[in-house]
């Protein structure tokens, strides 16, 4: 379960999801991470 994976609740995971919560640039990062991303790749699509 992603949510075990960040050390987080389900609910937290759930209302990100479904956008009810935003990340902050830590659980961004925590995310990226946890999924096997590159966090400044990210961004860098993020910014286009």
């Amino acid at each position: 379960m992603f949510g075990e994976l960040l050390d987080k609740p389900h609910s937290f995971v759930g209302k990100t999801e479904v956008g009810q919560r935003r990340l902050d640039v830590v659980e961004f990062v925590w995310y990226c991470r946890c999924l096997g991303f590159d966090p400044v790749e990210g961004l860098k699509e993020i910014m286009g």
